[in-house]
This record gives C-alpha cells, structure tokens and sequence, in this order.
C-alpha cells in the first residue's frame, strides 16, 4: 500500500477507517518522504550558495581592474521643497 497523503489520512480517520497502527505507519512514510524531500532542497541551496560566493570571489578579484566612470557634475538633480 502506497503512503497516504496528510488530507486522505484525516478523511479516513475522522471517519474512524484507520487503525492507530495504520495512522502511525502512513504518517511515518509521509515524514520519511517529507525529510527526504527537505535534504533534497538544501542541497540545491548549498549549491547554489557556494555558486554565488564563488562569483562574487570572482567580481571582486576583477572589478578592481575596472576604473569607474567620471560622473558627471550635472547628474545630481535638487529635489524641489
């Protein structure tokens, strides 16, 4: 028998078709999954992390090389009271 989800799990306990042990089974593969699923994502995040610090190594080491442009005295506006 596959899991059942979390909404499925409530019908039929509410309707009194589930046993505790049944409960107990079907919520424990719900979390098995549900961890699985969160291990899942914060691999993509940690890859994706250390993908974003290694660019920003990477801007910094070039960026210094890059001279600034002038700005240009008239492009500071007043604002008006």
């Amino acid at each position: 028998m596959g899991t059942l989800s979390p909404d499925e799990l409530a019908r039929l306990w509410r309707q009194e078709q589930l046993s505790v042990e049944m409960a107990i089974g079907h919520i424990t593969q719900n979390l098995v999954q549900l961890h699985g699923a969160l291990d899942a994502h914060r691999q993509v995040l940690q890859a994706s992390l250390e993908q974003q610090r290694h660019l920003l190594s990477t801007l910094h080491a070039v960026l210094p090389a890059i001279p600034a442009a002038p700005r240009s005295p008239t492009s500071k506006k007043r604002r008006s009271p």
